[in-house]
């Protein structure tokens, strides 16, 4: 999961996954900003059905938030 979440967002960004990890601070992202934190969730629920809770989403700051919102059910 930890792979295709981090994938997602390389994609999302025109990045390569491996300079994204999981202390990586989203705000920081260059021309990251909410709708495009939207799209990557949408992304995420649609074509991997890992799905992220929204009111865990609010508290998404790094890589590794995102991942542990995945993680948890």
């Amino acid at each position: 999961m930890r792979e295709t979440i981090i994938k997602v967002l390389a994609a999302s960004m025109d990045m390569v996954p491996e300079d994204l990890g999981e202390s990586t601070v989203l705000a920081e992202l260059p021309d990251f900003d909410s709708l495009q934190f939207i799209m990557v969730i949408s992304e995420l629920e649609e074509n991997y059905h890992i799905e992220i809770p929204l009111d865990r989403a609010l508290e998404v700051k790094m890589v590794g938030d995102l991942i542990a919102c995945a993680e948890k059910k």
